[in-house]
């Protein structure tokens, strides 16, 4: 039961230097036909006029809630934001995206309906004029125990890593922070939150729209991507201890990781190079396993395949394979 005076869902957005996006991020949060909320707009010390612009919408709506703080990357914008929520649950919206008119409508019901601790639904990638869903999957909500909607993200079926498109109840943030300073952080943080819920509400609604524009930081090409690998071998620590299936799933995931390090690395840089070539051969070592798994997806099994014929091959395989994807979506 949330507390009198407080918002149902706190929504936390952060904001570094994306004026031209995020009026229209803020305006499909208020188009919401779910109107019991919080937005936390945490400006990250913008320098393009982007926390001015969060002070002018603060204006349009008393739920818009306006944070200025030091520049320290998305996870710490997005702690700031945890730290300072009231909603009995949150969910996150990256500036540069928009999310459907009954995003939250659709996610507060669902998670509701058997008081889960998550509930989700689909993404639609946008890539200019070019969309596609993640995944396609049934509008009505499918209930999963936490431990099977962990091992369905570490496999990547139903459920995936991102933060966004997720609805959390917030006390799962009780011991939980995104990882300051890194990139790929959902990487090293989804899997504790799955674990700590005891239900999970499924959904295959596309309502959130992740806009895949150059300059973001998921698209950056090389850059700070050893994080992604990091954070990745982290979790497989941790999740190995929890029982055999998911320490079986955790396998998977770091390899899965690791075969995305291996196709975005800068085959021209030593020091990337020489860290490459570790983690082939960590792939290449439990090769064995990841393809005795039956539930490992055949695209992982392919990869490992043709990463035996060296980086080169590697890489232009997967340049292939995304153009191939790409003209698919037109």
């Amino acid at each position: 039961m949330q507390p009198e005076g407080d918002p149902a869902i706190s929504i936390i957005v952060p904001v570094y230097n994306v004026k031209d996006y995020l009026r229209a991020c803020v305006d499909s949060v208020l188009r919401q036909t779910f109107d019991d909320f919080e937005l936390i707009l945490v400006d990250d010390g913008s320098t393009d006029g982007s926390g001015d612009l969060c002070e002018d919408l603060c204006e349009l709506d008393d739920r818009i809630i306006c944070l200025h703080k030091k520049n320290g990357g998305l996870s710490d914008a997005r702690n700031y934001g945890i730290e300072r929520m009231r909603g009995t649950y949150v969910t996150f919206i990256d500036s540069d995206d928009w999310v459907e008119s009954t995003y939250l409508e659709y996610l507060h019901t669902n998670i509701q309906l058997q008081d889960s601790d998550v509930s989700t639904c689909i993404f639609m990638m946008q890539c200019g004029d070019m969309a596609k869903p993640w995944k396609q999957l049934p509008k009505k909500p499918v209930m999963m125990t936490g431990h099977d909607a962990l091992l369905s993200m570490l496999y990547g079926e139903s459920v995936n890593v991102s933060a966004h498109g997720k609805l959390y109840r917030s006390k799962l943030f009780n011991d939980v922070r995104y990882p300051v300073g890194k990139r790929y952080e959902d990487v090293g943080t989804t899997y504790k939150l799955l674990h700590k819920a005891k239900s999970v509400a499924v959904g295959g609604a596309p309502l959130y729209n992740y806009v895949m524009r150059q300059g973001s930081i998921t698209h950056e090409g090389s850059k700070g991507i050893f994080d992604r690998y990091q954070l990745a071998r982290q979790a497989y620590s941790n999740l190995k201890r929890y029982d055999y299936d998911i320490a079986h799933a955790a396998r998977r995931y770091l390899t899965f990781h690791e075969l995305s390090v291996l196709k975005s690395f800068d085959r021209d840089d030593f020091q990337q190079k020489a860290r490459a070539i570790q983690i082939k051969q960590d792939v290449l070592k439990h090769c064995k396993t990841v393809f005795g798994d039956a539930r490992t997806p055949r695209k992982d099994k392919i990869a490992i395949c043709i990463l035996f014929l060296g980086f080169s091959i590697y890489q232009w395989s997967w340049n292939v394979y995304t153009r191939f994807v790409q003209r698919g979506r037109q």
